[in-house]
């Protein structure tokens, strides 16, 4: 086990751009030796003031997608060119902080299982998930202990509503019992898959409301959901593959009425498509210069076995998570207002649902025009730790529908700042 792995290191050239601006690394975690998992990473350290700005982890969801989708059409420091060279992203999250994307679980993108035929050798569940990836955020700062002073945040988006809560748990818990410290400063989540059951009930309200479904096939699918809350409830407390089958059948059913309309954005019509990133990856250049194994096998932006393994709990809430957390640390939730899937009325319900020392207060807390240059980005609440931010002009994937309010929105947050609108700009400025 091991002969084809590479030490995980610099990145100092990248084939399309040539020599990189800010410190990088890349490579391999191995979390299990005898079965050979090994999660891929890649850091960025901040633009900014790297000594003292704080260390982002950027997970996407799935579950079994890859994180890379976030790098390359999100957040990350490039974008791919159709001629496969890179530009600079001007509004990379690494301009305001460290920025280190992983693969995950083992499977998931570049990613993997040397003993990849042994189902034995797979994650079970997310909570074997979240053991993995801890182990992987403990090696990779025990490898380069610097950046183990830095405050962390964690963020990700859609299945990662429960990756995030989990780790974030995991890493409270593993301090509280004297393991070597990871200092986590807070979490954010958008477009979060968090509570199920509360928040495909709104599928039907949000459909109608943007003219995707008339009356009598809004009907349908509140028919829909009763059956997909009938097969969570028979299976509580941990969900099945049937279950999960059973409650798609809403969304498949809207987008078939709806004229192929695209859950995550339901202003287009399709899938979304990323033939650039498997392009510029599955280059032997580039693998080389990421130190990936040569037992990787071509880039795939999901993974169909982490998928399929994952989906037995896909409705299962982790909702719970989220009290401790609210009073522990500062919390970010923020939804794209395009996004079906995981629409912002789902997460009013599901946040609803929750007590916390200042649950009352966010409750009663009305939303605030946010505007950035004079352009309104969206609205904001927000009581005690927490704040919910609606984001304008995005679906499910915010950071690459409007990658300016995405930023702004980050620096807003990492700096403890308000969402204000225009008007409390100018009043708080005279």
């Amino acid at each position: 086990m091991g002969n084809l792995i590479p030490p995980p290191g610099r990145v100092t050239d990248l084939p399309g751009y040539g020599p990189v601006r800010e410190t990088q690394l890349a490579g391999h975690l191995t979390v299990n030796e005898t079965c050979g998992d090994n999660l891929f990473f890649w850091f960025f350290e901040s633009q900014n003031d790297p000594e003292n700005d704080p260390l982002i982890i950027w997970l996407n969801g799935g579950p079994g997608s890859s994180s890379f989708l976030g790098l390359f059409s999100e957040n990350g420091p490039y974008k791919i060119n159709d001629d496969l060279t890179l530009s600079d992203n001007p509004w990379s999250w690494n301009k305001r902080a460290s920025y280190l994307m992983i693969d995950q679980p083992a499977g998931t993108g570049l990613s993997f299982v040397e003993r990849k035929d042994d189902k034995s050798c797979y994650v079970k569940n997310e909570p074997q998930a979240t053991y993995q990836l801890y182990e992987g955020l403990q090696l990779f700062f025990n490898n380069w202990p610097k950046y183990r002073e830095l405050d962390l945040y964690l963020f990700g988006e859609s299945f990662a509503g429960r990756y995030i809560p989990m780790l974030a748990t995991a890493i409270l818990e593993a301090n509280a019992s004297g393991l070597k410290k990871i200092n986590l400063a807070g979490i954010g989540i958008g477009d979060g898959w968090v509570d199920p059951l509360i928040q495909e009930e709104t599928y039907g309200d949000y459909a109608y409301a943007h003219g995707l479904i008339d009356l009598p096939q809004k009907q349908k699918v509140d028919e829909l959901y009763t059956a997909c809350e009938v097969a969570i409830r028979e299976t509580e407390p941990t969900t099945s593959k049937e279950a999960d089958k059973i409650c798609n059948k809403i969304e498949e059913f809207i987008t078939e009425v709806g004229g192929g309309t695209n859950v995550y954005d339901v202003r287009i019509t399709g899938d979304y498509e990323f033939p650039l990133i498997a392009a510029y990856l599955n280059q032997q250049s580039v693998r080389d210069a990421l130190h990936v194994s040569s037992a990787v096998g071509p880039w795939t932006d999901s993974s169909s076995v982490i998928a399929d393994i994952l989906e037995r709990g896909e409705q299962n809430s982790s909702a719970y998570l989220f009290p401790r957390l609210f009073e522990t640390m500062p919390v970010l939730i923020y939804n794209g207002i395009y996004d079906m899937d995981c629409n912002f009325m789902g997460t009013d319900a599901w946040l609803q649902a929750l007590d916390w020392p200042d649950g009352e207060d966010f409750k009663s807390a009305s939303r605030k025009p946010w505007f950035i240059n004079g352009n309104l980005a969206g609205h904001s609440r927000s009581a005690g730790k927490l704040t919910q931010v609606l984001v304008n002009g995005a679906g499910h994937l915010v950071p690459m529908d409007q990658p300016e309010f995405a930023f702004v929105m980050l620096e807003t947050f990492l700096s403890g700042g308000e969402f204000v609108s225009a008007r409390e700009s100018r009043e708080a400025a005279e």
